[in-house]
């Protein structure tokens, strides 16, 4: 810098003494021009006056000689005097002319005299700018000798400031070598971070988990509606052919033979159906799922290979329960007697029922009631086959439509009962001063919006066993009420509103549920970088307060809370608004962006619509649930009353030959098939309140929490669906009781 300084005075001085030669050179040509000015001037009016004197003594002395001569004729010859006259007059003409010519000679003398005056005036200007110039060097050549008094103080200061540092850094030195030498006598400690360390494979590896745990309960559901339907099949198919059965006997089969025949039917039937299912369903709800799961995660959305693991599991499994319905359907019938088999099944006794003895209720039912009462409770295994069925259709219903009320409630609750700001201007701490935060304020407030400053910072919660890591942000708040405006502290149960003052932090709700902790329970913090290898004693907080909240994680605290456990004071640095309707937003980015100190101008809206992206990843087990409710429906409900037709045929024939019309008989059947829906989908919206609490708790992300009421709308909806999957397969139904003959009912088996 020394260097720097020096060349950079020599180069100063050089500019400076050549300005000053040129200024001098200009000055001695302005001198030397004035001076041959002025010599020519005094040269000029010499000669003039020469001439002046010279010209007037010749024009006088000829002036008298022709007077003297004119005398002299006149006085001699009076004719003289008109010779003499004219020759004078030629003379006074002659005189007058040389006057004239000596005017024009004095004039030019005058002329060229104003040309030296003016040169002389413009070497005056010329020599005055170059005297400013010289003193214009002079004084940048004064100020060049300045700097270079104080670049060597201050370089002689930076030098000293240097020297300083070093003398601090060689004691650093020695300490950190002093240290070194005492850990080298301790065991070292080996951290190794894993791929489970890394926040986006680990947060992968949480979602696939969640989905692990929805698939290991959603298969149970449908393996035991496979295995009712299957049952109630085979035995209808049993039932069906007692007669062929009992002839079968009679003719010397045995049992085993018998049974291989309608075992060898379900292996081929439920075979069939595995292996449709695992080449089709098992590409593409993989391929549907994982679509879905792109929104947040780079995956190849790709044919998924087929594990023959658990394709063996699920066919051996499906293809077992159809086996093992119809070896039991089977084994039922086969012990009977051949006698007993070639004659049709009596019907079931008649049994008072629970009802008959609220006698008010019982005499106040008509016939048809009656006897639809008796039957439900008659036929008990059709009764609870249709119940489990129609109760886990509506079920499943009432989880997808209550999973998307949980979903769709994160956004409207979070930013529209939690959060009552919808913009957030952050700001380098480091570089924002107070007048630039003046600024921002100004800025914010101009039209009366209200707003509040706050400082957030990224942290890792602990548990208080050590346990579990979460990810949280740590909001402290420079005026505690004015942050309570934006931010609605309550508890989610009962809504009761918290207050955040010096007692401790307000927390969310998952992240006290992740955490195990409850209000009074101390909390450590620790810094973001830390995850993983939390070391040091961390940042004790205690738990004041847990409060209803959606969408990501946070941790409310006082100014002086903050200060108490991070042993700082906060820098607040970023400013929660609420803009009003009228706004120009993009105006007003660009308005904040342009100040020191501003980084970044974010709105609710693009969060809203960044979350609701997010999301859609659950609106997948949504559709896969409505769709398998609708199959399961369908399936159990026609397979349940093609039955109940199909086993009461010579019923229903003895109806319409009693003089029934078909309106009267299709109410006497449907009004059970209503009946069982009724009381399924009754069941089924009790037990799809645990089943969507389940659901709702494995499938949501770990920087959200679900919504965790079911809409009164949802329980409406699904009970309403199941009526009508009910209502429909009664239409389809309709065309097999009037295809049955009133003449069954005088056919004999004998």
């Amino acid at each position: 810098q020394h260097d720097s300084g020096t060349a950079q005075l020599a180069e100063q001085r050089e500019q400076a003494q050549s300005a000053i030669a040129q200024a001098q050179a200009q000055l001695d040509a302005a001198q030397a021009e004035y001076d041959h000015a002025m010599a020519q001037r005094s040269q000029l009016e010499a000669q003039l006056e020469q001439a002046r004197a010279a010209q007037l003594a010749d024009v006088a002395a000829q002036l008298e000689a022709a007077i003297a001569q004119i005398d002299a004729q006149t006085a001699g010859a009076p004719d003289q005097l008109a010779a003499g006259r004219a020759e004078l007059d030629a003379q006074r003409e002659l005189a007058a002319s040389q006057l004239s010519a000596a005017q024009a000679q004095l004039d030019s003398a005058q002329s060229q005299l104003n040309d030296a005056e003016a040169r002389l005036a413009s070497g005056r200007a010329q020599y005055a700018a170059g005297q400013q110039s010289y003193e214009q060097g002079r004084a940048e050549y004064e100020s060049g000798l300045a700097e270079q008094r104080s670049g060597q103080s201050e370089l002689d200061g930076k030098r000293a400031e240097a020297q300083q540092r070093f003398a601090d850094a060689e004691r650093q030195l020695v300490d950190a070598q002093a240290e070194i030498d005492a850990i080298a006598d301790k065991d070292a400690s080996v951290y190794v971070l894993d791929r489970s360390k890394n926040l986006g494979a680990e947060s992968f590896r949480s979602d696939a988990g969640r989905m692990d745990q929805i698939a290991a309960v959603f298969p149970l559901m449908f393996f035991l509606v496979a295995a009712l339907v299957s049952l109630t099949t085979m035995t209808r198919m049993v039932e069906e052919e007692r007669v062929l059965i009992g002839t079968y006997k009679a003719l010397g089969y045995s049992n085993a033979r018998i049974t291989s025949k309608y075992l060898i039917y379900a292996v081929v039937a439920s075979g069939v159906g595995a292996a449709v299912g695992i080449a089709l369903l098992s590409q593409f709800l993989p391929w549907f799922i994982m679509n879905a799961y792109s929104i947040m995660y780079m995956v190849p959305c790709m044919p998924t290979p087929v594990n023959p693991g658990v394709a063996a599991s699920a066919a051996g499994l499906g293809v077992g329960i159809t086996v093992a319905a119809t070896w039991f359907a089977a084994a039922a019938t086969l012990r009977e007697r051949p006698a007993s088999l070639m004659l049709p099944r009596a019907p079931k006794a008649g049994k008072r029922i629970l009802l008959e003895r609220i006698r008010p209720l019982w005499s106040r039912m008509t016939f048809s009631w009656k006897v639809t009462a008796r039957n439900l409770f008659r036929y008990k295994r059709r009764f609870f086959m249709a119940i489990i069925g129609i109760a886990g259709c509506t079920a499943l219903l009432l989880t997808g439509l209550g999973l998307q009320n949980a979903i769709n409630d994160i956004i409207d609750k979070q930013y529209g009962e939690v959060y009552s700001f919808n913009t957030i201007v952050r700001m380098d701490a480091d570089e924002a001063g107070q007048e630039a935060k003046d600024a921002v304020s100004d800025a914010v407030g101009s039209d009366g919006q209200e707003f509040a400053w706050v400082s957030t910072e990224n942290k890792i919660a602990c548990a208080p066993d050590g346990g579990s890591e979460h990810r949280l942000e740590l909001v402290c708040a420079q005026d505690a009420q004015q942050l309570q405006r934006f931010v609605q502290m309550r508890e989610r149960v009962g809504g009761r509103p918290l207050t955040l003052d010096d007692g401790g932090a307000i927390i969310s709700e998952k992240l006290a549920s992740q955490l195990g902790v409850s209000v009074g329970d101390t909390l450590t913090l620790y810094d973001e970088d830390d995850i993983g290898n939390l070391v040091g004693d961390g940042h004790a907080v205690t738990v004041a307060g847990i409060m209803e909240n959606y969408v990501a994680q946070y941790a409310y605290v006082t100014a002086d809370v903050y200060e108490q456990a991070m042993g700082k004071p906060a820098d607040f640095a970023t400013v929660y608004a609420d803009l009003g309707e009228g706004v120009d937003r993009t105006a007003f980015s660009d308005q904040l962006l342009s100040m020191d100190g501003v980084k970044t101008v974010t709105y609710s809206d693009e969060t809203i619509g960044s979350y609701r992206t997010m999301l859609k990843t659950v609106d997948s087990v949504v559709v896969v649930l409505v769709v398998a409710a609708a199959l399961l429906a369908f399936v159990v409900l026609y397979n349940l009353t093609n039955i109940n037709i199909t086993e009461r045929a010579r019923e229903i024939a003895t109806l319409k030959v009693l003089g029934f019309t078909s309106r009267e008989v299709d109410a006497y059947i449907f009004r059970e098939t209503i009946l069982l829906s009724v009381i399924g989908a009754a069941i089924g919206l009790v037990f799809g309140v645990f089943m969507e609490g389940f659901v709702i708790t494995t499938a949501e992300v770990d920087q959200v929490m679900f919504g965790r009421d079911i809409h009164a709308a949802s329980f409406a909806i699904a009970f309403a669906l199941t009526m009508v999957f009910s209502g429909i397969v009664a239409l389809a139904m309709r065309g097999k009781l009037r295809r049955i003959d009133m003449v069954e009912s005088l056919k004999s088996n004998e």
